[in-house]
């Protein structure tokens, strides 16, 4: 399963992976707490998505809002 990792402090999108099967329960998958099945949002130049943990989704900011 593709999973998309994150920065857990920041949020900020770090790339793709897949997770593991969980070896107990098949069909289940090994999701690290700094990732989630939900794939990002397209983005542009200067942009970048940041994953809202607390409600499970996607935004998108503006790099240059994120180095303040």
């Amino acid at each position: 399963m593709k999973i998309y990792l994150f920065n857990p402090k920041s949020g900020i999108y770090m790339g793709e992976d897949f997770a593991d099967e969980d070896p107990k329960k098949r069909g289940s998958f090994l999701i690290p707490s700094d990732a989630t099945p939900i794939a990002p949002p397209t983005y542009g130049p200067g942009e970048t998505p940041v994953f809202n943990i607390r409600e499970q989704r996607w935004e998108i900011r503006r790099i240059e809002d994120l180095r303040r």
